[in-house]
């Protein structure tokens, strides 16, 4: 363990940003676009319309990522176990071994909670977009 139990799992959390970040970006560009009120007069129309954009888009995010999350916890987790103690072997071996023993929907424990930490990531989508707004327009 030492210094490298902190890194155990650094590999698949890094994996794991990309499926993240292009869902939730692609995803928020993509419904900010067929929103009808996203150049709403309505400040408040406006903003609650871009927060159900951002919202949509950060769970979406959250489910397309979280199996990589699942991994990365469990290899963290056995990392303050001895090596003969270990179960998994790495990466690969973590995903295999909970997709066989314990069926895919394994991955996804706790996604539901972690759902409700979305709120955080909806909320800077649509702050950055009204004070990009604002800024553009000289308000």
């Amino acid at each position: 363990s030492g210094v490298g139990g902190l890194y155990n799992g650094i590999g698949v959390s890094i994996v794991g940003i990309i499926p993240y970040r292009g869902a939730y970006f692609g995803l928020f560009d993509t419904l900010s676009g067929i929103n009808p009120y996203q150049k709403d007069n309505n400040n408040i129309l406006r903003a609650a319309s871009k927060f159900a954009c951002a919202q949509s888009s950060a769970i979406a995010a959250g489910y397309a990522s979280y199996p990589f999350d699942t991994v990365r916890r469990r290899l963290q987790m056995q990392s303050e176990k001895p090596k003969e103690e270990w179960v998994y072997k790495g990466t690969a071996d973590c995903f295999a071994k909970i997709m066989k023993d314990e069926g895919t929907a394994a991955l996804f424990k706790g996604a539901g909670a972690n759902a409700l930490r979305t709120v955080g990531a909806a909320m800077v989508l649509v702050l950055y977009s009204e004070i990009t707004a604002a800024l553009a327009t000289g308000e």
